[in-house]
């Protein structure tokens, strides 16, 4: 997602200065990548401070995140065919993949750090329940987050993709609990509304991102962001199903006798009802 997008995305909540400090920043955005946030103050007459706090506002860490985003500014996106396209039938192969999905798990390991995993599993054991939200790329994601929460005894809400129908589900949603959201690429137009009323009754928000500077508004009370590769690759749903197999981990060992209850729970459960999946036969 492009910086005019997310500065777009912020509906008026940029100050004029800031707004100022953006369109001198898009006119040329190749050149103005190549620039310090201290050049570029000077070039506008405000202080660096205030390119520091554009950068937080459109959802970047830091101003060389801000930078290195800057650079690609104004470029053609990239399509799914294009990005099919754009490499040789000599790397369509299953070890290329390979090749890709470790990279992108050695990136994961170095972007999120286990404290903010740490800190995620946190909030979702404080929660009455979890309310899960992402486009419909994520519902792979979104199922398996679902039961790996309920085998550890913490109720999940999957919201649907229609707008009436996540209407319905939220009349549920209270202050004791999390909404969880995935952003792929770039945010669904409907989670900042989401996030908004969570906000406004005071229930607690999560986003785990795959890209820096999305211009979230409102914040979430938590981002992670877990790269899942280069916009010019096709990009897998490992890094997410990784995360959430790392959140998993978490919850165990932050809430161990409460995780193991439930296991065992669900054990004996499973053998009064009649188990029947093969993994767990023998």
């Amino acid at each position: 997602m492009g910086i005019a997008d997310s500065a777009r995305m912020m509906s008026g909540s940029l100050s004029e200065t800031g707004r100022r400090a953006l369109d001198h920043l898009l006119a040329d955005p190749q050149a103005m990548s190549r620039l310090s946030a201290a050049q570029v103050a000077a070039q506008l007459g405000v202080h660096e401070t205030t390119l520091i706090r554009l950068a937080s506002q459109l959802g970047f860490p830091g101003y060389r995140q801000f930078r290195a985003s800057l650079a690609d500014e104004g470029s053609e996106p990239v399509t799914s065919a294009g990005r099919m396209l754009s490499r040789p039938d000599s790397e369509y192969t299953l070890a290329a993949l390979v090749d890709d999905e470790v990279a992108a798990m050695q990136r994961l390991a170095r972007s999120v750090a286990q404290d903010e995993v740490d800190g995620l599993a946190t909030q979702i054991l404080d929660a009455r329940a979890v309310y899960l939200f992402g486009p419909p790329y994520a519902a792979t994601a979104l199922d398996l987050l679902a039961r790996r929460l309920r085998r550890v005894g913490i109720m999940p809400v999957t919201l649907p993709t229609s707008g009436r129908l996540i209407a319905e589900h939220l009349t549920s949603l209270t202050e004791h609990d999390l909404v969880l959201s995935f952003v792929f690429r770039r945010p669904d137009p409907r989670l900042s509304r989401i996030n908004a009323y969570a906000a406004s009754i005071g229930a607690a928000t999560a986003v785990i991102a795959d890209e820096e500077g999305l211009g979230l508004d409102p914040r979430p009370d938590r981002l992670l962001v877990a790269p899942r590769g280069p916009r010019s690759n096709q990009r897998s749903l490992v890094v997410p199903i990784v995360l959430i197999y790392a959140l998993q981990f978490s919850l165990f060992h932050l809430a161990r006798e409460r995780t193991s209850d439930a296991l065992l729970r669900l054990d004996d459960l499973a053998r009064t009802v009649g188990d029947d999946e093969p993994s767990h036969w023998g």
